[in-house]
């Protein structure tokens, strides 16, 4: 009879890196900041320590991902239609999120329902909050220009773009290397690959090593947010919020859904295979230490063919903006509920429209900044949004993860439907994965010494438990004994000199407790 049984480690990882258990420490170091609203700043440096740690072995396997999957993708057959096609489904599937947010917001009224003092106590903490946040009264040519700067996108040293440049010029200057690559003789570019083959694998191995330590990264990030958010700033925001992750959830589950309509699996089966990568970009802020956690579930698992996974995976979360399309959009329904501006279709088609196209405008624009451009959506409808930004730019970090998770299960669902017929070979050194339960097989004998362990064990634990309290029971009257004796002598001695030292006072103290 076959056994699989898998090493304690592996058991133990699997436990650390459970959904349940990301949430437990999520929920608790969120508890922590509320308690202790005055370490955010030692909490922020330790959460830097981690984000440091993931983006240094990320960001280049990403570079590598990008580079092998390039080198794969021109034997495979129609890959530059298929690329066209998925870029165009991709600039589709962000206008459709902005439609899912406006269309969640409207339907559940975020932002109606907030009473006066609910509203007078948004605008308090709002003048209230540390935000780094710096407005001009007038306009700026020049910022306007920066956001405009397409040019920024396309590096102009490719050297100098890999050590200074942001991640969307970097992709696309490895677009063009990697592509510049593969159209040379395979013989003349092996070596190169095979040194950047093992670079690739141990970086993988790295990033899965660190992502490891998720569940204590995730108690540090819940804290250092709540720390600096505070509780109230999520309550007024509560209705947000939950429009957003209601719209999140909706888009992610038709994504799943799609993918299992062109796997004919089930989707209890895609999830178990696309579990890890799922719960990683749920838990950290880093998108790409997600990333290899994608390409092994859907090349390896779900059995896509690799050099589109690998080519797709670690560009989705830098461009294809999918959450910032429906953050921008259900931003806007909120502001419209909590000035009460009536919204007529056109509006509607006009924020969508906008939406999109912010969305389009924060590439290259990660974090905090891009609710920046939610101003730009705001200011064609006429809607304030200088009032509340600095409330918005401090739960912003509450929506990372579900904005990065829209933008990886878009990118599978459109691998989905446009990789028919290229599904996994033998040169691509993967194997066919199926989903598997732990069980351990013991023969009578072998069952029969863990018992016997067992029962000397817990033997064990209660004699050592008898021994100590019979001990305590000895040891207590003898030393009260003694206590008491010193007590006689004291007390002889203080009414001989007249008073009752301090001593004495302590030790009756010490008696009566």
């Amino acid at each position: 009879m076959q056994t699989l049984a898998k090493p304690a480690m592996f058991q133990i990882r699997d436990i650390f890196q459970h959904p349940a258990t990301l949430l437990g420490a999520m929920l608790l170091g969120g508890w922590i900041g509320t308690l202790f609203p005055g370490s955010a700043d030692l909490l922020a440096a330790v959460s830097m320590l981690y984000l440091s740690l993931i983006q240094m072995a990320a960001l280049p396997f990403v570079i590598l991902a990008v580079y092998f999957g390039l080198q794969r993708l021109p034997s495979e057959p129609g890959s530059g239609v298929r690329l066209a096609r998925l870029a165009g489904m991709a600039l589709l599937a962000m206008l459709l999120c902005a439609v899912v947010g406006v269309l969640v917001a409207s339907l559940g009224g975020a932002g109606s329902g907030m009473s006066a003092a609910q509203t007078a106590a948004l605008g308090k903490l709002a003048l209230g909050s540390e935000s780094q946040l710096s407005m001009s009264m007038r306009g700026d040519d020049g910022a306007a220009a920066e956001l405009w700067d397409i040019g920024a996108l396309v590096p102009n040293n490719f050297f100098g773009v890999l050590a200074y440049g942001a991640l969307p010029s970097v992709l696309i200057g490895v677009l063009c290397f990697g592509a510049a690559v593969a159209v040379q003789d395979p013989q003349r570019s092996a070596q190169l690959s095979g040194i950047f083959e093992g670079v690739y694998r141990a970086l993988e191995s790295l990033v899965n090593r660190i992502n490891g330590l998720l569940p204590a990264a995730a108690f540090v990030l819940a804290a250092a947010a709540t720390a600096s958010a505070g509780v109230e700033a999520i309550v007024l925001l509560g209705g947000f919020l939950a429009t957003f992750f209601v719209a999140a959830f909706a888009v992610c589950a038709a994504a799943i859904a799609i993918i299992c309509w062109k796997l004919k699996k089930s989707p209890w089966l895609v999830l178990l295979a696309l579990r890890e990568p799922i719960t990683v970009c749920l838990f950290s802020p880093v998108a790409v230490a997600a990333v290899p956690g994608f390409i092994h579930g859907m090349s390896v698992r779900l059995g896509f063919s690799r050099g589109m996974v690998e080519l797709v995976s670690p560009i989705a979360p830098v461009f294809i903006k999918a959450g910032e399309a429906m953050f921008f959009a259900v931003l806007a329904i909120y502001i419209a509920n909590l000035y009460h501006h009536g919204l007529g279709a056109a509006d509607i088609a006009l924020i969508c429209a906008l939406s999109w196209t912010a969305a389009l405008w924060s590439v290259g624009i990660a974090g905090v900044k891009s609710v920046l451009l939610g101003g730009f959506v705001m200011a064609s409808l006429g809607l304030p949004l200088e009032a509340v930004l600095p409330v918005f730019m401090l739960v912003e970090v509450l929506c990372e993860g579900p904005r990065n998770l829209l933008s990886f299960l878009i990118s599978s669902a459109l691998i989905a439907l446009v990789a028919d017929g290229l599904y996994i070979n033998n040169e691509q050194d993967s194997e066919v994965w199926h989903p598997s339960t732990l069980k351990l097989v013991f023969t009578r004998k072998q069952a029969l010494s863990v018992l016997l362990l067992l029962l000397i064990a817990l033997f064990t634990v209660f004699c050592a438990g008898v021994g100590y309290g019979l001990r305590s029971t000895h040891v207590v009257p003898a030393q009260a004994g003694i206590h008491a004796e010193q007590l006689n002598l004291w007390s002889m001695d203080s009414r001989l000199r007249g008073n009752d030292g301090p001593l004495v006072a302590a030790l009756k103290m010490d008696l009566c407790n």
